[in-house]
């Protein structure tokens, strides 16, 4: 799966947190609180990074730092769990880091 603009890569990220939280949540294996939160949070943060780049939001780049940050972070969390679905989510995470890392890091 390759994105190729940072609100692509955000979308992605954001869907795939979204459906692993829903499929958890249908589930009765248990899940760890932090696993669900970290990728709730990423979710948020995506969608909210997606929301702000397609407003043109100057000076979203601090966004785009802690965008990187929740889905580098979401991205490890889900490889300690085998599964498809994690695997999906993880690599959207990490492809979402890298293109947004380059808006992160750019002068807005």
């Amino acid at each position: 799966m390759m994105t190729s603009t940072p609100s692509q890569a955000c979308m992605e990220a954001w869907l795939n947190c979204e459906n692993l939280l829903i499929t958890l949540s249908n589930k009765t294996t248990s899940t760890s609180v932090r696993t669900k939160r970290v990728l709730d949070e990423c979710a948020q943060i995506c969608l909210g990074t997606l929301e702000a780049l397609k407003k043109g939001v100057k000076n979203c780049n601090q966004l785009a730092l802690l965008c990187v940050g929740i889905c580098e972070e979401c991205a490890e969390v889900c490889e300690r769990y085998s599964g498809s679905l994690y695997e999906n989510c993880a690599s959207a995470c990490r492809q979402c880091s890298t293109v947004v890392s380059k808006l992160a890091v750019a002068p807005m």
